[in-house]
């Protein structure tokens, strides 16, 4: 009986001192982590900024504006797995699916901001040479969509 209470109390000894360890190093993987994000976003914000002010030329428009937002909504998102109460690899592992969700959105976008930029190329190539041959009227061509990015 004797053996089976020592292996008892020592078993709890065990348990007890890698939940102590387990509680000490959740904190600073967590602090690390944070640290870490607020680095990244940091980065990825100035790089952002910068891109936009070399493809805007400095002005402020929509450009400037959709990359701003990226970059916030990255950060938000970064910022608020890493306050859930999860495990340092669930947490890595949310923040890689985000990011790689957020990149194929913003793929998706471009995409379909650069179809509907080649459909009304298309269709303005078309009303022109309509216009030219005399088959359109006079104004607006009502056949031509204004592209939208939502």
């Amino acid at each position: 009986m004797s053996i089976k209470k020592d292996l008892l109390k020592k078993t709890k000894e065990y348990a007890d001192h890698a939940k102590e360890f387990a509680k000490d190093h959740a904190k600073d993987y967590a602090e690390y982590a944070k640290g870490y994000a607020k680095d990244k976003a940091k980065d990825y914000s100035s790089e952002a900024k910068k891109y936009a002010k070399d493809k805007t030329c400095g002005s402020n428009n929509a450009a400037s504006v959709a990359i701003a937002l990226i970059g916030g909504l990255v950060l938000g998102a970064a910022l608020g797995v890493l306050f859930a109460p999860d495990a340092g690899t669930e947490t890595r592992t949310n923040i890689g699916n985000s990011l790689q969700d957020l990149g194929t959105t913003v793929a998706d976008k471009a995409q379909q901001g650069k179809e509907a930029i080649t459909n009304l190329k298309d269709k303005a190539v078309d009303a022109v040479k309509s216009k030219i041959s005399g088959e359109g009227a006079e104004g607006e061509d009502p056949d031509i969509d204004h592209p939208s990015f939502s």
